[in-house]
Order: C-alpha cells, then sequence, then structure tokens
C-alpha cells in the first residue's frame, strides 16, 4: 500500500511539474508575442523604446506604459489596461487623448490585447511622471465599446492582413481618408492625409488602392514590403520619413506577405 501510495504522489507531482511547465511556455509566448505587437504597433515610436514615455506628440507628452506604480500602469488591473487601449478610458474614467490609436486598437483581439498586457508586466518599471496636457475641446467620437474581439485566422491571408494594417499597425490612420475628424472607413487604404513631417514641412499619405495610377499597384510584392521595412522606393530614392520603418522592419516575412495581400485586395479609388 505504501508503494502505491508513494506512486500516485510521484505521478501527482510529475503532472503538476509538466503543466507548470506547459503554462511557463505559454507565459513565455505571450510576452514574446506582446513584444512583437508592442513594436510593429508602433507603440515605441510614442512612448519610446523603454516604454516611459514624454514624448510630445500631437499637443500631448506620452504616458509612462511601464509597471511602476506610481507614475506608470503598474497598479491598473490587467482589465483597466485593455479598457485604456480599446476603449480608451483610464481607470479614473478619464480619455485617453491623441494621438493613441484607440480607434483602431478597438479591434485588437483577446489573444493580442493579452499579449500586450503580458509583456508590459515584464518589462522594468521607470519611476517618469509626465504631467498631462489639458484635456482638448473636441476629443474624437469613441466607437461602441468592445469586450471582447475574436481572433482574425493567419490562414486568411487578407483578413489577417487587414487586422495587421488597421488593428495592430494602424497604417489606416495615415492611409485612410478623414470625414468629419474621423477615418472614412468605405475608402481604406485611399490617403489623402497631411502629416507634420519630422524637420519642418508636410506630406500627403499615399493613395495605397490598385485605383492609384501610379502607386504601390505597379511595384513588384518586394518593392512594397521594402518601401515598408526601409522606406526606399523601386527607384531607390527615400520616402518621406513619416512611417516608422525602423519599427516596421521587425515585421515576420509571413505578416508582410499578409499586408501585401490585403493591400492588393483593396477596393480601387482613383486620385482625387
Amino acid at each position: 500500500m505504501q508503494a502505491v501510495a508513494r506512486y500516485k504522489f510521484l505521478a501527482c507531482v510529475i503532472a503538476m511539474s509538466v503543466m507548470v511547465s506547459i503554462d511557463a511556455r505559454a507565459d513565455d509566448a505571450a510576452v514574446q508575442r506582446g513584444q512583437y505587437l508592442v513594436t510593429i504597433g508602433i507603440c515605441q515610436a510614442c512612448h519610446l523604446k523603454n516604454l516611459a514615455g514624454g514624448r510630445r506628440t500631437g499637443g500631448n507628452l506620452s504616458a509612462n506604459i511601464t509597471p511602476d506604480r506610481e507614475t506608470g500602469i503598474g497598479a491598473w488591473t490587467d482589465e483597466q489596461i485593455i479598457e485604456a487601449i480599446r476603449n480608451g478610458k483610464r481607470p479614473d474614467g478619464s480619455r485617453v487623448r491623441p494621438s493613441m490609436g484607440v480607434f483602431w486598437y478597438h479591434d485588437l483581439s483577446d489573444a493580442d490585447v493579452g499579449a500586450i498586457v503580458a509583456y508590459l508586466r515584464s518589462i522594468p518599471p521607470v519611476h517618469a511622471k509626465h504631467e498631462r496636457s489639458a484635456e482638448p475641446g473636441r476629443l474624437p467620437v469613441l466607437r461602441p465599446r468592445v469586450e471582447s474581439v475574436r481572433e482574425v485566422p493567419q490562414t486568411d491571408k487578407v483578413a489577417y492582413g487587414q487586422y495587421l494594417v488597421s488593428a495592430v499597425a494602424h497604417c489606416m490612420n495615415c492611409h485612410t481618408p478623414r470625414g468629419d475628424g474621423q477615418p472614412d472607413l468605405s475608402r481604406p487604404g485611399a490617403g489623402g492625409n497631411t502629416t507634420n513631417v519630422p524637420g519642418g514641412g508636410v506630406a500627403l499619405s499615399a493613395n495605397l488602392t490598385p485605383g492609384n495610377p501610379h502607386g504601390i499597384a505597379q511595384w513588384t510584392d518586394d518593392q512594397v514590403k521594402q518601401a515598408i521595412t526601409k522606406g526606399l522606393r523601386p527607384d531607390g530614392s527615400k520616402l518621406v520619413p513619416v512611417m516608422d520603418f525602423e519599427l516596421y522592419e521587425h515585421f515576420t516575412p509571413e505578416d508582410l506577405d499578409a499586408i501585401i495581400a490585403y493591400l492588393r485586395a483593396l477596393k480601387p479609388v482613383p486620385p482625387s
């Protein structure tokens, strides 16, 4: 009987060890996925590489999103962080300010937004307090509050490519025309928005649809990838430094293929 009891005990210990090992691998995978999403989602562009914020964008100072409990988001629950990312509301009920792409992050899947939270929990806390700018007189209209978003299957290249350029990297924030301050989702990729260029000047976002006879419809897939990740046109000249090429260069080859599949499938919109 003692041998049987010892065997059962050892079996339980082994089973628990296996479960802990599986959970640890799952946690590691979530953190790695979150780091990838934070990078290609250009969070670093505003919140800086250490994610401690302090960069002025659109009249606002970007927030500290490290796990520091006093000046960052360390005291927030996972649900509160997700609410801020997807629905634009802080725990105190105040609105997340522009230039945060809440309109687009609204569609982040449950798994991906959870992975982002896992990664934010894993980074070193930085004690850095930034004064919150006065709330502007008019904030963008929020989309209907979302509590759950299903994953987009990566096997559907066009659908997953749309997910990447909208919900994750929010490329369409610049490349979709705006009507009354909101993206005109009936013309995704048609461009035409003005953006301030670092160092001075203004750039007009390109029409990425096949309806633009001088656009990327005439480029090869490799040339489009080079433009996204290196900021280079087919002739080798440099694109205006508005896109975050140094972050987009981290796109995996598979994700770049999905993005191109979506861009090729866009509804043609002629240049305005």
